[in-house]
């Protein structure tokens, strides 16, 4: 089925990814306003077994990962543009490169949840949940990504040849 000349689970991809980068950015410049982390009900103190003293970093990797990252992803998952300069990454996946950054998006969901549980731990609550829910979503771009119909409407732009034509499927 598709909607607006788009698969469905195209669509739902790129609503989640605009969900993502509005609290990757929100989270991201939060922790970069108050890198002791009080704004978001949290304290330095769980860092002691990680190698940061503050939450500085953690604000940056949201907001290019899960902020920067996804809104890239949803420009290029509804337009599919192609860039000369991402062409390695289209040779490489035989898709567009914004099929390329959803896969990574859910990679990099899944090992920051792994690396984090690893290091601060799983705190009970809704620092558990928001963990188990991160590395779900990361589960489910993945998952959502490799579907047939979301893969053949990521090579449409790459199977017209430089004509300019879009053949979408």
């Amino acid at each position: 089925m598709k909607v607006f000349g788009r698969p469905v689970t195209a669509l739902v991809i790129i609503a989640l990814e605009v969900i993502l980068a509005i609290l990757g950015f929100f989270s991201g410049i939060t922790f970069l306003l108050d890198p002791s982390g009080k704004t978001h009900g949290m304290d330095v103190s769980i860092l002691v077994t990680t190698p940061i003293s503050d939450f500085t970093p953690v604000g940056f990797f949201f907001v290019v990962c899960y902020g920067i990252l996804p809104s890239l992803a949803v420009y290029g998952l509804w337009k599919l543009p192609r860039w000369r300069w991402t062409d390695a990454f289209n040779k490489w996946t035989r898709e567009n490169w914004a099929w390329t950054v959803t896969v990574v998006i859910g990679v990099i969901l899944i090992v920051w949840i792994a690396v984090e549980v690893a290091l601060i731990g799983s705190p009970i609550g809704l620092p558990r949940f928001l963990q188990v829910t991160m590395a779900l979503l990361g589960v489910v771009f993945i998952a959502l990504a490799m579907l047939p119909r979301v893969r053949t409407y990521a090579k449409s732009q790459l199977l017209t040849s430089n004509m300019g034509l879009r053949l979408h499927m």
